[in-house]
């Protein structure tokens, strides 16, 4: 049976890429966004048509903002994706819910699902409450839903305020690159194989489970800036004040094994590849 996913937040970051690569695949996609109504109203959702899959996007992302307005991020995941697993419950389309890293850092190792959960921001807290929704929603009114936990994902015409976005366009402009803290280390997840996952997730049969989307490797932000060096074929300059952001989260690492057993998934663009990849496009967007 062809697939059919409805995506909110269609006109972010990920809903673009994922409205264009999923459109190609030849899938029914229904997009939604802010035009369409608030998510957070519960009659927005009574004029979505029925999809087989919900993707739910919408909502802010970027983690500093949410400790200046915590409550805004809280209210708009909770109210938001409890609209969206009714809307799921009443037409029985399955969610995939879109969660974050918030694993405890007892030790500097792959964090596996099954793994210690903390939060340590309001971003996290949220999408902690979101999946415990989704729990409850699966458990006693039998909602198909999939939790993915992807890790720093990155791609063509992120934010700006981002931090691989934000090396880029210092990279573009001269050799130094000045950065608040040159020390955590982070798994980067190129968004063509992070959209892969997601498009296993549609393909299986999944009712409910929850999946880490992640490289599998973690770099440093020197390590990262030493690799975007390599790329463009000069050496950048490391500028770092070395100023640690509240509850900073010093090292992330995915444990993949899961999503590749079941969704047969596995990563194939490494960081050298994947800034590659954007730096040729930046290059071709300024030569037009």
């Amino acid at each position: 049976m062809k697939q059919s996913i409805l995506i909110t937040g269609s006109t972010g970051f990920l809903g673009r890429h994922f409205t264009e690569r999923f459109s190609a695949l030849g899938l029914s996609v229904i997009v939604k966004s802010r035009v369409d109504g608030d998510v957070r109203d519960d009659k927005t959702w009574l004029s979505y048509p029925p999809a087989s899959n919900l993707l739910h996007l919408a909502g802010p992302t970027f983690v500093p903002d949410s400790w200046l307005s915590p409550s805004v991020f809280i209210e708009n995941s909770s109210i938001s994706t409890l609209n969206a697993l009714e809307y799921c419950r009443r037409t029985k389309s399955r969610l995939i819910f879109l969660s974050t890293y918030m694993y405890s850092q007892e030790r500097r190792v792959a964090a596996t699902e099954q793994s210690g959960l903390s939060p340590k921001n309001p971003y996290a807290l949220s999408k902690y409450m979101g999946e415990t929704l989704c729990n409850f929603y699966s458990e006693y009114f039998d909602v198909s839903t999939v939790i993915v936990r992807p890790f720093n994902i990155y791609g063509i015409n992120q934010n700006p305020k981002f931090l691989i976005p934000t090396i880029l366009g210092q990279a573009l402009i001269g050799d130094e690159i000045h950065v608040q803290d040159s020390r955590p280390s982070r798994d980067y997840v190129y968004i063509n194989d992070f959209i892969d996952a997601i498009h296993r997730v549609l393909e299986s049969e999944v009712k409910y489970d929850v999946f880490n989307i992640g490289s599998g490797t973690s770099h440093s932000v020197e390590e990262l800036i030493e690799t975007l060096s390599k790329v463009i074929g000069r050496r950048l300059k490391i500028r770092s004040v070395m100023a640690k952001r509240p509850e900073e989260i010093d090292f992330t690492q995915a444990d993949n094994s899961h999503a590749r057993a079941v969704l047969g998934w596995q990563p194939r663009w490494s960081l050298f590849d994947g800034l590659s990849d954007i730096w040729k496009i930046m290059g071709e967007d300024l030569a037009t």
